[in-house]
């Protein structure tokens, strides 16, 4: 059976984020031993790379995802003698596989729930949505969307909105428009909204989707082809929801060619990676950073591909946050949120010793101040974009809520 062969760029990148890492995971062809490794590294550092061999002769190329909650990566693999669901443990590097065989490579995972989500064609102008829980081991089918006339739906045009539960694919419909198509999956009863998106040419595609889930936005590769079918540009886009704009955030027009399930999003540093080829068709990785729309190359070693960034750290503290956010809202609010210069504490009570502190995702103090009164205005321009944990602690009690800088 062919092996599906990608490539990954180690890259040296300084941001201006504290140090940050981008811990990356994939899956890398062994020449020696016929099979496919696990591959473990950090973006920062060549040295990093950790190595775990599998029994894994192949896999759908595309079906990647990442439980970031609980550390797990999954896959659709194959061996000699059996096939289903790979699991590999980034913290223990453990390694399973499961009896799931309905992935398909147009496959997203709720970070905050941990269910997974994937499209299949399963006619001419249907596909349908389904979701799998891997706790319960149910697996159902949420409901269809019809598009009669489509051929088919496109891989690597999914995302996945952890905070809200909205699944997003960019497709056609019967027009043919290109559409950016909203399936909120955690509603009881099924349904679906779809945008015309406002591309930048007559002829365009997108891949490489993916969504930022401390700022709420789509990222993409858009390439813009003319009539003979040459690509004449190839864009970072940001895709607005709501209206179908779509913002060109960089040209990377060194790099008109995309190498398929490389792509992924660091939700700590708003990285977006893939691996780029070229005009010489020189494979290498491309960091772009969202933050201020700059971004660095690296060279790429061996095979690896089906990437995904380890985003364990964001959603352990995201998430768990936002539950206990919800549960205390009562008692303190923090306006506005998303903020950019300043903030507004509203608490109901006042007590002799309550101390604000803001932490970042190392847990490292970046403000601390003293509350004396129930509305308390606060100065955060020393603080970089990003998530931040606030608290409220006196000798009875300590709350907390997230906080999102822009």
């Amino acid at each position: 059976m062919k092996k599906i062969l990608l490539s990954l760029t180690i890259l040296f990148f300084v941001f201006e984020i504290s140090q940050a890492q981008i811990n990356l995971i994939g899956m890398n062809n062994n020449f020696g031993s016929g099979t496919i490794d696990v591959v473990k590294w950090q973006a920062l550092d060549a040295s990093t790379i950790e190595t775990y061999p599998t029994d894994l002769e192949a896999y759908y190329m595309g079906s990647s995802v990442f439980d970031a909650y609980n550390s797990n990566y999954y896959l659709t693999g194959i061996a000699a003698n059996s096939g289903g669901l790979f699991s590999f443990n980034s913290k223990t590097n453990t390694q399973t596989m499961l009896d799931y065989t309905a992935f398909s490579n147009i496959t997203e995972i709720d970070m905050s729930t941990g269910k997974i989500y994937n499209l299949s064609a399963d006619s001419v102008g249907y596909f349908s949505v389904n979701e799998y829980d891997i706790t319960s081991g149910t697996d159902s089918i949420l409901g269809v969307v019809s598009e009669p006339g489509i051929q088919g739906i496109i891989v690597e045009a999914t995302c996945f909105d952890s905070n809200n539960g909205i699944l997003y694919y960019i497709g056609y419909d019967t027009v043919p428009s290109t559409c950016l198509y909203s399936i909120p999956v955690r509603n009881t009863d099924f349904s679906f909204s779809k945008t015309t998106l406002q591309t930048a040419g007559a002829y365009s595609n997108f891949l490489g989707v993916n969504y930022d889930n401390v700022n709420n936005r789509i990222f993409a590769l858009n390439s813009v082809f003319d009539s003979t079918g040459s690509i004449t540009d190839f864009n970072v886009v940001e895709i607005n929801t709501t209206s179908g704009e779509v913002s060109v955030r960089g040209q990377l027009n060194d790099y008109p060619y995309f190498v398929a399930g490389s792509s992924s999003f660091d939700q700590n540093t708003g990285s977006l990676l893939w691996v780029g080829i070229d005009t010489n068709f020189v494979q290498t990785m491309i960091v772009f950073n969202t933050n201020d729309n700059t971004y660095q190359t690296g060279f790429v070693p061996g095979s690896v591909s089906e990437i995904v960034c380890d985003n364990n750290t964001f959603a352990q503290n995201a998430y768990p946050v936002t539950a206990i956010n919800e549960k205390t809202s009562e008692s303190f609010g923090i306006f506005p949120n998303p903020a950019t210069k300043k903030i507004n504490i509203e608490i109901s009570n006042i007590s002799d010793d309550l101390v604000l502190n803001i932490y970042n995702l190392n847990g490292i103090v970046c403000l601390t101040e003293r509350i004396s009164r129930l509305n308390t205005e606060l100065n955060i321009e020393s603080l970089k974009q990003g998530i931040y944990i606030l608290t409220l602690q006196d000798s009875k009690s300590l709350q907390k809520a997230k906080l999102i800088v822009q």
